[in-house]
């Protein structure tokens, strides 16, 4: 499962933001980590919302993937994203994706971003994903 994960990963967006698996556990969470290198930075040299938010959004989507058959799929429907603080340059973001709510046709995620240099909280999410056949 970690490599079909993993393979999940690369060639598209996620593997352009940098974002890299360090845990999962299905029925449970997902756990990814992204550097705040140079590409990701806003003007004022803190890392963008968007790429964050983008790390969180791929947290709650693999963790879907993982809480689905395989005759399902899923889309996101709504997310939400906080700030609490900004991330600086060389920050290595971690984010775990937590689930709140498993139900037929929907499943519900909080994710929370941190520091992992100093466990400083930089965003919460809650992502509501829609699931069909």
């Amino acid at each position: 499962m970690k490599d079909w994960i993993n393979n999940m990963l690369k060639g598209n967006f996620i593997e352009e933001l940098g974002i890299e698996l360090v845990s999962y556990k299905k029925n449970s969470n997902v756990i990814l980590k992204m550097e705040a290198v140079d590409k990701l930075l806003a003007p004022n040299g803190y890392i963008h919302g968007g790429a964050i938010t983008s790390l969180a959004d791929t947290a709650t989507g693999i963790a879907t993937f993982l809480n689905i058959s395989k005759e399902q799929n899923f889309t996101t429907i709504e997310l939400k994203t906080n700030f609490i603080s900004a991330a600086k340059k060389r920050d290595i973001l971690i984010c775990e994706a937590v689930l709140v709510h498993k139900g037929r046709t929907t499943q519900v995620w909080d994710a929370n971003v941190q520091s992992e240099k100093n466990g400083k909280k930089i965003a919460i999410m809650r992502c509501t994903q829609f699931i069909f056949n």
